[in-house]
């Protein structure tokens, strides 16, 4: 069953998930037309292929430790860290202990620029 999105003016928590990260799946928590907002769950080990989206995002460290994979380099993101991504960019996600990220993404269109 999928989780419903938030609706403006809704609250929804982000703290760590602690002994829960487990048992709690990746969920979009609000896609609207030009902005996506997910938090993104991986268990130690978990590898995420190299992709790209078309507009800028941003890769929050809620909890945990990942390697992100971009321009020939790993940069590892700890509890609180911040990763922003110039539109386009090529990365890859390996958690190295289980993970939550809280990823945000400009939606644009592929052959906008």
């Amino acid at each position: 069953m999928s989780l419903p999105h938030l609706s403006s003016g809704e609250v929804a928590s982000v703290l760590p998930l602690g002994k829960q990260l487990a048992q709690t799946p990746s969920a979009a928590l609000f896609k609207e037309h030009r902005l996506e907002v997910m938090r993104m769950v991986l268990p130690a080990g978990k590898h995420v292929g190299a992709h790209s989206v078309a507009g800028p995002s941003t890769i929050q460290c809620l909890e945990g430790e990942a390697d992100i994979g971009i321009d020939g380099s790993q940069r590892r993101l700890h509890q609180g860290d911040l990763l922003y991504l110039g539109a386009a960019a090529v990365h890859d996600v390996t958690a190295i202990t289980n993970s939550s990220l809280l990823v945000t993404v400009v939606l644009v269109d592929r052959g906008a620029s």
